[in-house]
């Protein structure tokens, strides 16, 4: 087991298909989602429930954790990578427009008739972005080894 490098780490996060978001409540217990992140602007992005306890949390407290792990089917590689920082709701339709069409290219799907759903209603945004302050990240090689195949 090491630490990962930032390549490495990088890597996982334009790859790994499904993360965590994790935030704090306003008693201060942690609160955790899944969902498909996308990169645009340098933060992480996801389109989650503009109405959900994320969003509470969020109005509450700006921080975020998200958790990207991936393991090979018999466990013998695996890789976790942890990225901290701020997250808000993006509310202008240019962004919301290229964050769907983003995702779409992630998922292999056409979003745009969601896009313009929201077009009409940016206030109800379900882009949030995370602006990533700090990463970590482990996995199972030994020191020098290449980092498995992060499976898709």
């Amino acid at each position: 087991m090491r630490s990962m490098t930032e390549s490495e780490i990088n890597r996982a996060i334009g790859t790994i298909k499904w993360a965590s978001i994790v935030t704090v409540r306003e008693d201060g217990r942690p609160y955790a989602i899944e969902a498909t992140p996308f990169l645009m602007n340098e933060q992480i992005c996801f389109m989650i429930n503009p109405n959900g306890t994320t969003k509470k949390n969020l109005d509450h407290s700006d921080k975020v954790l998200i958790k990207f792990t991936a393991a090979t089917k018999d466990l013998e590689h695996w890789l976790g990578v942890s990225c901290q920082g701020t997250g808000k709701f993006i509310h202008e339709s240019g962004p919301i427009d290229q964050g769907w069409a983003l995702l779409g290219q992630v998922m292999g799907a056409d979003y745009s008739k969601a896009a313009e759903k929201f077009k009409l209603t940016p206030e109800r945004s379900p882009m949030l972005a995370v602006t990533v302050t700090e990463k970590t990240g482990r996995c199972s090689a030994r020191a020098g080894e290449e980092l498995f195949e992060i499976p898709a």
